[in-house]
């Protein structure tokens, strides 16, 4: 893994506007990454991006997904003042929101502004600013623009339903942090577009087809639900995910989802990235990410039989000024490289099987000693008595 080359391939994907719905330029990136990687690709109608890359034999097809669409924001009126009232794109906080520098696009024309919370600037200390309540009617856009009516905006070429997409701002350190926004998931897609540039210069190869997915509604709730292929049995994802700053080295592990706000992933598929991640070093725990949505998700609820697992760089403040650290960018690739590079979880995971050949969760190795029943008190007494001995108590 090449860390200056993953920053690079990171601040480009930072630098394109992609709130969901408004996806077309970053589609557009990856699949010319892809092209100069040699690798092939489909692409759905909204933009939905399914490249493959073959594998030496024959049996289960996986699939690696993340997304690279955002939060972000909407015109959702023009007031007469001349102000924009905006609605979010996806599922996020207008505290979040405020200060933050924006770019609007028409259908013409780009235009610049602010978000800013509605207050009656200009009287003493500024009163009233702690007092606004924290939801989207109480912000609003300032364009940067001689706008003071609706008329003004209009004449623009502003409209409702015109996307709005905020700033990054990113910010690489020498300690190896990475701040800005939208990391959730661009420094997911980061890690994938150099998992496989690694994978095409080393000539590694892959035991089984995979397919590689980049989504562009995930942050809305939709993800990959229409893109999974039939004949993929496992479905990997990798996303961003938060971590409490009070866990040991929270910034370079990769974390294994357990579950999600949708319920448990696959027992196998989890317990199978543990031992690969074991086995190659990679620091790693698991973790039930209760507030969570992912790619896998969707799949699932579109009706896709597949095993799913979820593998998440180390964040913080998802949805916000979000934060990461390259190491855990590059043990999230190490470990996606492991897993595309080993056997699936299960080699004969085609089709719908029997009860002969389906999995099993609970062996004589994971299951408590059983000990002998305690006897009633009536029957040891009543032995006893009798003179009967060990197991040869008669009536």
């Amino acid at each position: 893994m090449n860390a200056q080359r993953l920053k690079k391939t990171l601040l480009d994907l930072l630098a394109i506007p992609s709130p969901s719905g408004f996806t077309d330029e970053i589609v557009h990136y990856i699949g010319r990454e892809l092209e100069s990687i040699g690798l092939d690709y489909d692409l759905t109608r909204r933009g939905t991006i399914r490249a493959r890359l073959p594998g030496s034999g024959e049996g289960p097809v996986r699939a690696v997904v993340n997304h690279v669409d955002t939060i972000g924001a909407m015109v959702r009126m023009i007031r007469s003042d001349g102000r924009v009232q905006v609605a979010p794109i996806g599922f996020w906080s207008s505290r979040f929101a405020e200060g933050i520098r924006v770019t609007l696009f028409s259908e013409h024309r780009a235009f610049r502004g602010t978000i800013m919370p509605v207050v009656e600037w200009g009287v003493s200390r500024d009163k009233g600013v702690e007092s606004v309540p924290m939801d989207w009617d109480h912000v609003e856009l300032r364009l940067d623009e001689a706008v003071f009516n609706a008329d003004d905006v209009r004449a623009l070429g502003i409209e409702v339903g015109d996307y709005i997409a905020f700033d990054a701002s990113a910010e690489v350190l020498d300690n190896g942090f990475i701040v800005a926004r939208n990391l959730d998931n661009k420094a997911g897609a980061a890690v994938v577009l150099e998992s496989l540039r690694v994978l095409h210069e080393t000539g590694a190869e892959l035991t089984r087809d995979t397919y590689f997915l980049f989504t562009v509604t995930e942050t809305i709730g939709f993800g990959a639900g229409s893109a999974v292929l039939p004949e993929v049995s496992e479905l990997l994802t990798l996303d961003f995910a938060s971590v409490p700053s009070t866990e040991k080295s929270p910034m370079r592990r990769v974390t294994i989802a357990s579950a999600d706000a949708s319920g448990p992933y696959d027992y196998h598929l989890i317990a199978n990235l543990k031992r690969i991640a074991d086995e190659h070093g990679i620091p790693c725990q698991k973790k039930l990410l209760e507030a969570y949505h992912s790619d896998t998700a969707s799949a699932l609820a579109a009706g896709h039989d597949v095993r799913t697992a979820v593998i998440a760089y180390a964040g913080d403040a998802a949805h916000s000024t979000e934060r990461t650290h390259i190491e855990s960018l590059l043990n999230a690739g190490r470990l996606l490289i492991g897993y595309v590079t080993t056997e699936p979880t299960f080699a004969k995971d085609t089709a719908f099987t029997s009860v002969d050949q389906f999995s099993h969760q609970i062996t004589d190795d994971n299951m408590p000693p059983q000990k002998p029943p305690v006897p009633a008190s009536r029957e040891v007494i009543r032995r006893e008595q009798s003179g009967a001995t060990g197991g040869d108590n008669k009536e």
